[in-house]
């Protein structure tokens, strides 16, 4: 197993989710087949949200979802399946008020613990095999991964029975136990908490307090109302909380709130509530839960009526057992087509996994999916560790460009470090690196924003903060590239080839992190260290997750992916860790290192043999190996310790508060040598023994342990094996005054025949008949992985597949990737031979920054590709003309692992190609930006003035990072200079290095702002805008904003808009519109131009425009693309004036769309409905481990107190509105100057009215039909 083993002290109950729900299938495309993966599932939030999400998309709804969830605790699986089926059957609309109670309450009333007995009397029987689980009602849409799973559950609803069978003084006793639990752990939030505010995204100051007082009202009566509520009627315990993977013991963590898994935004901002947020009580934020809670659970019923044995469009997987168990569980099974697996269910369990052969077998009628498009990963990362998380995820993702694994992390705050780069941290080695190796990055680290919002949690950052979420989407290295490939010219796989050195020398940084509490230098660092960060710096010490096996599975899963001379890289690795002293301790963990690594198949040590060993006569060995055939002795053996019952149970008392104690074996020779092993397992029962030598095996009844010892024990017969407490910095002093300072728990001689045996294999469960020997014990420790696994031979390829990788001088980085290019065609190769002949690189997309490049020879092109992106204009090229190849080095492009992020002129290659071609349904990819069904946003409430939406004006001043800002804000400066106001194009930024990020986020921020009427000196909100370019000075494209809404999945608020190209057919009936608009209005007579807000963009804002607005349409996207579309064809739509359209040439969004959901817009717009596409507008936010989010002035925001966002919407500074100010207009001559025809700049005006200009006369007579009833008004 690739995780400590730890004590099981207190096991947490998580029955209801700390984070707020999201859609899982936001990054799939609305027709694809989602087959989801759910990992430490918890509560089924994310599931019910995410059909209630896609309910009102039809192409969305009708798509299959395959949900496979897995958690550790088979209480949280029972819960969940009591809900479904509840859902399944009829009468769900009278059952709402009673499953928020039976889910969410801690007590409950007669009539819904009658409901909670009833569905227990119906699933027992049906629970009873998988054959009567599969016949029943259930079935269809609902099972099991495997048996082991149904038989928990069956053991849970049991155990709820059971209750009502509790005799009058049982219940007392009952009772009595779960209100003490209750109320010892309500003392470990004697503070209170708030959050569930978070929940609230933007609006989270509006909320905090009533989300504070509704928690500790939960936690005193045990209900989500007022605890007034609950003394009036006669409730009882919710056996759903009172057991759990603990058994009978209260163990429901002592922060859960109901309401941190919904959306509290949703009401605040729609103006609902006009109180002043002193004044919104408990029930206020209830009521909000409880009624999404109902949508939901509607959502999900309606769906399942739809659901049949014959077309499903829903099933759900359950299985309870460990994370990463279970995914190695899966790749086995897809690797071996067995679903008999050798991976245990979990910790202190000896059982394997396997699986239902049914669904998973070879001949199964209907193949269960071992890979999965989406992957969430919950919070799993906190308590496994990222690398161990990663390596056996990733290979169940989908090798498709829209798979996405999702990992969430609550970073520690107070640290003295920005929580935020904690994640770096997670990593254990350079991001850029570590992405190549192991194939996958966060898709915002390529893009450097993000469509989600997590800024409220810097503004939340406080004392009473601890806690700062951190949500990435992940994606398979490789599919960024051709980006602008329209021929869809498939790509050879690529490899990544590293010299031995560099290889070698990055994983010994990666294996100095992974073990960096084993090095003695950083515990003498605390004395440097405040009381505060001492105490926290010791409190996260004692959390570890790494053990040998992990380094050693990501170095077996690297060697699947990378090219090198491996018994090179690993004998330089063996020797730079024999050398290095920093890992004092560590040095007593090689032995295990290398046996893991030999296990994997990945390197053996060059140690003696076996049989070499016995040849020295050692008293040990030959007592150990005493029945043995010496030419049948494996190079690996179980080594099976029993402990004695008693040895643990005089420190039970001390386990209680000692937090996550690590267990680890040990052999001594007696005197200084010492080998650790911390790959141990562990379980409970007793060891039966049975055979000799080679077939010698072991039995256990009720559990096992594992972990690899490699024969080189010692040479004294005085050696011992123990059991022993890891030392850490958190582990309390009292463990060394009562243990000593090895921290032994239990030790023995080796030869001890009662306590050790060595077996051939790990002992198995099973009944404990027919063995030879029994020993009643209190724990067993053995060893040996089962999993034996060859490292993947990289086969052979084409040398231009390759990509050479050169890191730095230190070996933490990547620095440059080379490609070698051979030319065979013989007319390349007589061109470059000539020497005249010099071969240029450039990029595929005009970009310096890009994934694709082409080396030029001659009029010869050869594509060459990238994972990462490189700098083109730095490359180096090595022309071997004879040889006839060519060597293109380029720098790697890649984000410093800090806030400084350079910024950049050309954002092409921060957008994913659109190509249908490049998912594999045959629909666009979107990268990092998340798509949205529009009509399951909630709308919120306009303001009349400004300071009634301080909220939004915040949230969406929050997009700029704090170095965006001052630099916007040196920009401001040089544009109000007297050199700029001379300057022609009004700009005057030279002195000010280019970044179109930057302009871009000025723009959405204009518009956003004005759209809902928060912009300085706004009269109110405004609904259209034009794009205008200020080079060729004319506008480009409109946008009418129908509705703001909120995005409440992503913490964001987004605009409901529709797009046109501004074509002058398009300007005659927009100007129509607005006409009518005013008329309606009562307002003054408008005049042309009248009621449009323009933006100016600049070159490069104009063509990072081109590329966001096809993005925007295709991420609200409700229509199919249609067999023209373009892009299917890889062609730019031609513009109905044939060269007029600025869109000429570019990849313009598809029409597939035009006229789709127009209803919405008012009356006078509905004559543009034919020409319009509807789009999703939202703030691009900074990503927060590359750029630091500027919180206001006065710095983070306290939860528990907080400050009136009217203040924290004055601590923005005013610089970003003065630069809106300039960057837009309402019908000023600077942007009317242009043809109302064809938009070009315009010279002639209209004689009669003067209001418009053309630039020819033949313009003019081709507007003269449309502006004439506008001309004849003045």
């Amino acid at each position: 197993m690739s995780h400590l083993l730890f004590w099981p002290t207190v096991t947490y109950f998580y029955p209801v989710g700390n984070t707020s729900a999201v859609c899982l299938t936001e990054n799939l495309s609305p027709e694809s087949k989602a087959d989801i993966l759910l990992l430490a599932c918890g509560d089924p939030r994310h599931i019910l949200y995410t059909i209630y999400a896609n309910e009102t998309n039809s192409l969305a709804h009708s798509r299959v979802l395959d949900i496979t969830c897995c958690d550790i605790d088979p209480a949280i699986i029972a819960r969940n399946v009591l809900l479904f089926t509840l859902l399944a059957d009829n009468g769900v609309p009278d059952k709402l008020n009673s499953l928020w109670d039976l889910f969410y309450h801690m007590f409950i009333d007669k009539r819904t613990l009658s409901m909670l007995f009833e569905q227990c009397r119906k699933l027992i029987p049906l629970a009873e095999n998988m054959e009567s689980w599969r016949a029943g009602p259930y079935g269809h849409f609902l099972t099991t991964c495997d048996a082991a799973t149904l038989a928990h559950l069956r053991r849970v609803w049991t155990t709820y029975l059971d209750v009502a069978n509790l005799s009058p003084e049982q219940a007392k006793r009952f009772e009595q136990r779960f209100r003490e639990g209750m109320k010892d752990m309500r003392q470990k939030t004697r503070g209170g908490t708030t959050t569930a505010s978070r929940s609230a995204g933007p609006l989270v100051f509006d909320v905090s307090q009533a989300v504070g007082r509704q928690f500790d009202s939960y936690w005193t009566s045990g209900i989500t109302d007022d605890s007034t509520q609950g003394q009036k009627r006669r409730l009882t315990i919710n056996p759903t909380f009172a057991f759990s993977i603990d058994g009978g013991k209260f163990s429901v963590h002592y922060g859960t709130d109901p309401l941190c898994g919904f959306h509290l935004a949703e009401e605040f901002a729609s103006g609902k509530f006009t109180r002043p947020r002193e004044q919104i009580v408990p029930r206020d934020v209830v009521n909000v839960a409880k009624d999404q809670f109902s949508h939901w659970c509607t959502s999900v019923s309606k769906r399942l009526k739809d659901t049949n044995p014959s077309s499903y469009t829903f099933v759900l997987r359950m299985f309870a057992g460990d994370a990463l168990l279970f995914c190695q569980a899966l790749k086995y099974c897809d690797d071996k087509q067995s679903p008999v697996t050798p991976y245990t269910v979990g910790p202190w369990r000896l059982s394997t996994i396997t699986l239902d052969d049914y669904y998973y077998g070879q001949k199964a009628s209907s193949s269960a999916p071992l890979s999965f498009n989406v992957i969430d990963t919950s919070n799993v990362l906190d308590h496994v560790g990222l690398v161990n998380l990663l390596v056996v995820t990733v290979p169940l993702l989908s090798k498709t460009s829209s798979a996405t694994l999702y990992t969430e992390a609550l970073l520690k705050t107070g640290t003295g470090k920005n929580p935020s780069q904690a994640i770096l941290d997670h990593l254990c080695g350079d991001l850029p690196t570590m992405a190549l190796l192991l194939g996958i990055i966060p898709a915002t680290f390529i893009s450097q924003f993000t469509t989600r919002s997590n800024v409220h949690e810097s503004l939340t950052m406080g004392e009473s903060s601890k806690q700062y979420h951190e949500r990435l989407a992940w994606k398979t290295i490789g599919f960024q590239q051709t980006n602008h490939a329209l021929d869809h010219t498939p790509i050879s796989p690529q490899r990544a080839c590293f010299s031995s050195e560099d290889l070698a020398g990055f994983f010994l940084r990666v294996y100095l992190h992974m073990f960096s509490d084993e090095d003695m230098r950083s515990k003498f660092q605390l004395f440097s260290l405040s009381p505060e960060q001492m105490t926290q710096k010791l409190r996260l010490s004692s959390v570890l997750h790494y053990n040998r096996r992990s380094f050693a599975l990501l170095v077996q899963f690297v060697k699947t992916r990378v090219h090198t001379d491996w018994q090179r890289t690993m004998d330089l690795f063996r020797d730079m860790v024999m050398a290095d002293r920093r890992l004092l301790m560590g040095q007593h963990a090689f032995q295990e290192l290398y046996c893991q690594l030999h296990l994997l198949g990945v390197c053996t040590a060059p140690w003696p043999s076996v049989r070499e060993l016995l040849d020295l006569d050692s008293d040990c060995l030959l007592g150990l190996f005493r029945d043995w055939p010496r030419t049948r002795i494996p190079t690996v053996i179980t080594l099976a310790l029993v402990v004695p019952r008693d040895a643990i149970a005089r420190l039970e008392p001390d386990f209680v508060d000692a937090g996550t104690p690590v267990l680890q074996c040990d052999i001594c020779d007696g005197g200084l040598r010492q080998n650790c092993f911390a790959v141990t397992l562990a379980t409970f029962g007793t060891l039966h023994v049975s055979g000799t030598g080679e077939h010698r095996a072991g039995v256990v009844v009720q559990g096992d342990t594992e972990a690899g010892v490699m024969i080189d024990f010692s040479r004294n017969s005085s050696a011992t094996v123990g059991l022993q407490l890891r030392s850490t910095l958190g582990l309390p002093p009292k463990f060394v005054q009562k243990l000593g300072l090895d921290l032994t728990i239990f030790r023995t001689r080796l030869l001890d025949t009662q306590r050790v045996f060595v077996l051939a294999r790990p002992p198995i469960v099973g009944t404990g008949t027919d063995t030879s020997t029994s020993t009643s014990i209190g724990a067993v420790m053995s060893g040996h992985s089962r999993e034996s696994m060859e490292g993947a031979s990289t086969a052979p390829g084409g040398t231009s597949n390759d990509i050479h990788v050169k890191m730095d001088d230190v070996r933490s980085t990547i620095q440059t990737f080379t490609v070698r290019v051979d030319v065979t065609n013989p007319g390349a190769r007589a061109v470059l031979s000539d020497v005249q002949t010099v071969p240029t690189v450039r990029s595929s997309s005009g970009g310096t920054r890009c994934f694709d490049a082409s080396v030029r020879i001659g009029t010869h092109t050869f594509p060459v590709h990238f994972p990462l992106p490189v700098d083109v204009t730095r490359a180096k090229l090595r022309v071997a003309r004879k040889s006839s190849y060519v060597e293109a080095s380029h720098s790697v492009v890649v984000s410093p692992a800090s806030f400084d992020v350079h910024p950049e002129r050309d954002l092409v290659n921060r957008f994913s190609s659109l190509s249908l071609s490049s998912n594999d349904d045959g629909t666009p990819t979107l990268g990092c930006i998340h798509r949205v069904n529009l009509d399951r946003c909630p709308t919120f409430k306009l303001p009349k003035k400004i300071s009634d939406i301080s909220w939004y004006h915040v949230h969406v001043t929050l997009m700029f990072s704090e170095l965006e800002r001052e630099r916007a804000c040196r920009v401001s400066e040089i544009e109000s200079s007297p050199a700029a106001m001379r300057s022609p194009t009004g700009t005057g930024t030279a002195q000010e290095a280019p970044d179109t990020l930057r302009e871009l986020k000025r723009s959405l921020h204009s518009l956003l702002g004005s759209a809902a009427g928060s912009s300085k000196g706004s009269q109110g909100p405004e609904d259209v805008f034009a794009l205008f370019d200020t080079e060729r000075r004319a506008q480009y494209l409109y946008i009418i904003v129908a509705r703001m809404r909120l995005d409440v999945g992503s913490h964001t608020v987004v605009a409901d808009a529709f797009v046109v190209e501004a074509t002058p057919t398009v300007r005659a009936l927009l100007n129509r519109a607005l006409y009518a608009k005013s008329m309606m209005s009562g307002g003054p007579r408008r005049t042309e131009g009248d009621g449009i807000r323009y933006i100016k963009t600049d070159r490069d804002e104009t063509e990072a425009w081109f590329h966001l607005i096809p993005r925007l349409t295709e991420r609200c996207r409700t229509w199919s693309h249609k067999v023209t579309c373009i892009y299917r064809q890889g062609t730019s739509k031609q513009d109905e004036q044939g060269s007029d359209s600025m869109w000429e040439t570019r990849d313009s969004f598809c029409t597939c769309g035009l006229g789709v959901g127009t209803d919405i817009l008012p009356k006078h717009f509905r004559p543009l409905a034919p020409y319009l596409t509807r789009a999703a507008f939202s703030p691009l936010f900074p990503v927060s481990y590359l750029k630091e989010v500027d919180v206001p002035a006065d710095g983070p925001v306290n939860t528990r107190t907080p400050q009136d966002s009217n203040n924290v919407a004055k601590q923005a500074p005013s610089k970003i509105q003065n630069q809106d100010n300039r960057k837009t207009d309402t019908n000023s001559g600077a942007i009317e100057n242009h043809c109302r025809s064809c938009g070009k700049e315009g010279s002639l005006q209209c004689s009669r009215c003067k209001r418009v200009r053309y630039c020819s006369q033949a313009c003019q007579r081709a507007d003269w039909k449309a502006h004439k009833n506008d001309c004849a008004e003045h």
